[in-house]
């Protein structure tokens, strides 16, 4: 592909991006949570096992990476994909309509379905984009080109988010918060643009990899590979224990707001905007910094802020919570789009271009499995101690607060696992932390590269060497016991995957 081709194909990437997102802010997030919890009557424990459907359904990625290594399709698996998982939304459009009040009971089980199979199709979609992506971008501007599509993207799901925020509001005040009217209108805008994203979508050429593997020679017992792989093992234990820590409380946080500090959706949408505003201010730095600096050491400063960003939760009062929610925002929107993107960037680039399908669709099944149940047990333990309530140096503390305390401790707990991780040519934390304070400086803007050179402190380095000494220990024994099992898992099933290899084979 000429440059002029691949230009135009990442110009309509970031179009599809955007239109995506807003689709992802008005058909889903916070709207989908006050529907469920206005509209539908969900309880907390609902909402955790609906917001912990996306992530189970990674699970089907291993099938989508199959079906990818096995055909080479993976433009057209993405777009079927995408556009069925869209589709479903209009059963969510028509479902608080007056036709289906007698089946009011069932509504919240209806939508659970839908949001499944829709989720289903989703992931399916999923590995197939990011295989299909991982070709076209290349490799040294990945970091600075999928900041510019996510800083974008934020943009656009800023402004729709704001807007509907104050519809809704604004309905809620002309007709009442139990009118259902408002969602169908902004579930229906959210589908007729998510529609359309398809239309860029489907234009994005698909680029033959040069070392992609035959068709013909896709065996089922590829993807028990990546487990031996003891470096992306590494970042699949880190990341799975990460998102455990951030997802049992993430459900929670606008329960929080909308049923104990009573906010109306018009200042959620404010907070969200401001997040989103964050996210596309500091998209723009994550993105150079990880190019050059490295994807771990990002992940090791923005992990270490998050971290602290639950305990704010616990500050905010029925009556004073504007400041630390506003600060949580800000900070959540600022250190969750460096994550996300190193996270991101990291994965591909500890995925060996061949079968790389496979190494994706492994990774988001098994961190995803791990995500979807940490909603679920964060519905758990708010049922459980539903009626916890105690003062602490002056601030009640209920069932949310005790979910939000320990999603702080277990997201600072992971941070020894991204250690184990080894991304050849990273800097160091101290080296982000320099460059940050250069980026953020008013007076200096972006630093030049000669700044790069000052932050391999001793301090630093004496830090890692000890942690790392620490982990070590654990991870030789747990990749000993993983080999072990993985060594009696492939005697265990090479039989059966041969049959279901020789069964699916095709008829040449």
């Amino acid at each position: 592909m000429d440059t002029k081709a691949q230009n135009k194909a990442l110009n309509f990437s970031i179009i599809d991006g955007a239109l995506s997102a807003v689709m992802g802010s008005l058909a889903g997030g916070i709207f989908l949570m006050g529907f469920a919890l206005k509209i539908l009557k969900a309880k907390p424990e609902q909402i955790g096992f609906l917001a912990a459907l996306p992530m189970l359904a990674n699970l089907i990625q291993i099938f989508g990476s199959y079906l990818i290594e096995k055909t080479g399709k993976k433009k057209m698996l993405c777009f079927v994909c995408v556009v069925m998982s869209r589709l479903l939304w209009i059963a969510i459009i028509i479902l608080p309509m007056a036709i289906f009040s007698s089946f009011s009971d069932w509504r919240v089980l209806v939508l659970v379905i839908v949001i499944a199979v829709s989720s289903l199709f989703g992931s399916l979609s999923g590995v197939a984009w990011l295989a299909w992506m991982s070709d076209l971008v290349p490799e040294n501007i990945r970091g600075t080109y999928f900041g510019k599509r996510n800083m974008i993207a934020s943009a656009c799901g800023t402004v729709v988010i704001l807007v509907a925020g104050k519809f809704l509001s604004l309905w809620e005040t002309w007709f009442g918060d139990d009118n259902p009217y408002s969602y169908i209108i902004i579930f229906s805008l959210g589908l007729a643009v998510g529609l359309l994203s398809t239309w860029f979508l489907v234009r994005i050429p698909e680029v033959e990899s040069t070392t992609q593997t035959p068709k013909s020679s896709t065996d089922l017992s590829l993807f028990l590979k990546p487990l031996k792989n003891h470096n992306f093992l590494a970042l699949i234990i880190y990341v799975s224990c990460w998102i455990f820590g951030v997802q049992m409380a993430a459900p929670f946080y606008g329960v929080f707001m909308i049923n104990t500090l009573k906010i109306d959706f018009s200042t959620i949408t404010i907070f969200g905007t401001f997040a989103m505003l964050a996210t596309l201010f500091m998209m723009k730095i994550w993105g150079p910094i990880s190019d050059k600096l490295g994807n771990k050491p990002v992940i090791i400063v923005s992990g270490l802020i998050l971290a602290a960003i639950p305990l704010l939760w616990i500050v905010a009062l029925p009556k004073n919570y504007y400041m630390p929610i506003m600060i949580a925002h800000l900070l959540t929107g600022a250190f969750m789009a460096g994550v996300s993107l190193s996270q991101f960037n990291i994965l591909i680039k500890l995925s060996p271009q061949e079968g790389r399908s496979v190494y994706l669709a492994l990774f988001a099944a098994i961190t995803g499995i791990i995500g979807g149940i940490a909603p679920i047990i964060g519905g758990w333990l708010s049922k459980i101690f539903e009626n916890l309530h105690f003062t602490l140096f002056a601030y009640e503390i209920s069932n949310l607060h005790l979910i939000f305390l320990i999603s702080a401790a277990l997201q600072a707990m992971t941070l020894f696992f991204i250690l184990k991780v080894s991304e050849p040519a990273a800097s160091t934390p101290m080296a982000v932390i320099m460059q940050l304070k250069n980026d953020l400086n008013p007076q200096t803007g972006i630093a030049s590269t000669t700044d790069f050179f000052i932050i391999e402190t001793k301090k630093t380095e004496s830090l890692l060497k000890k942690l790392d000494q620490f982990t070590e220990r654990i991870a030789e024994k747990s990749e000993n016991e993983i080999e072990k099992v993985i060594e009696k898992g492939e005697k265990i099933v090479k039989k059966p995957l041969k049959k279901l290899k020789d069964f699916l084979k095709n008829d040449d």
